[in-house]
């Protein structure tokens, strides 16, 4: 019996030495040791009880009509007290390092979803009102489509016809230049002052006189268009514009003296390329 009593008191000091340096585990080690001495107490034949107060743990123990009271205060526990039940709880969850304090979680994909511990910075975008301002655009860019396709809107006579305009006025000048004269057509399609459509244009009189002498000699009729030509008038139906808004150009070394001096007096000067020069 002396024997066993010595491994008990042994046993007993090594879980009390656990439970001060681990007091967050006090309730379960306070459990653990409700048990051991219960297993002890049978052996032993007394009839231990387990006596929890709020601040300390008391062994009450009968045996032969005799009760001896032991309490915890040797050495394995200087201050005789040791936290258990709710007292024990707290006490653990206070002690627990980090509970108390702000921290940066860190975590994966998963614990995004399952704690939300994973810390990311957000941007906020500021709100655009997306719907109204495509439909501002495509109205916008539906407008210019019209507009050009309404400028530019011409059957394949008129097609034709200022291929060979162009050749008989400029086949002598570089693409710029046949650039610069198919927008003069062009530009008296889209303007009041004259016919809306290119053939109309091209053979247009004004006092009786032609306004592109080609139609007049009949050189409009026996040009040969180059590619030079076809490419310069097929980008200035796609956009091209070196004009400056022209209506007018003059040949001054081939014209006549008074068409020379009505289109210095009449109209307002823009530029000069290659032969020509260009009036508004």
């Amino acid at each position: 019996m002396e024997r066993l009593t010595k491994v008990w008191n042994s046993l007993r000091a090594m879980l009390l030495r656990a439970v001060r340096e681990r007091k967050r585990e006090c309730l379960a080690v306070g459990a653990g040791t409700a048990v051991v001495i219960a297993a002890v107490g049978s052996l032993m034949g007394s009839k231990p009880m387990i006596v929890k107060q709020m601040g300390e743990i008391t062994v009450t123990q009968e045996a032969s009509g005799q009760k001896e009271e032991e309490s915890d205060t040797g050495d394995d526990d200087p201050d005789g007290t040791i936290p258990c039940g709710y007292a024990g709880v707290i006490d653990g969850i206070l002690a627990t390092k980090g509970l108390t304090k702000s921290y940066r979680a860190v975590g994966g994909p998963c614990e995004t979803v399952l704690v939300g511990q994973w810390m990311i910075r957000t941007e906020t975008v500021a709100k655009l009102d997306v719907g109204t301002r495509m439909i501002q655009a495509l109205e916008a860019a539906d407008q210019e489509a019209d507009d050009l396709t309404q400028q530019m809107r011409m059957s394949d006579k008129d097609y034709e016809n200022l291929l060979a305009i162009v050749e008989a006025e400029a086949g002598g000048e570089d693409l710029d230049g046949k650039i610069m004269v198919t927008n003069v057509i062009l530009n008296r399609v889209s303007s009041d002052q004259f016919p809306d459509n290119v053939t109309s244009v091209i053979w247009d009189r004004t006092g009786g006189s032609p306004q592109f002498s080609p139609t007049e000699d009949g050189r409009i009729y026996t040009v040969t268009v180059s590619d030079d030509t076809r490419e310069a008038v097929n980008r200035a139906i796609d956009g091209d514009d070196l004009s400056q808004g022209a209506l007018y150009f003059i040949a001054k070394d081939q014209a006549d003296e008074k068409n020379v001096k009505w289109f210095d007096e009449k109209l307002t000067f823009l530029f000069a390329h290659g032969g020509h020069s260009f009036y508004i």
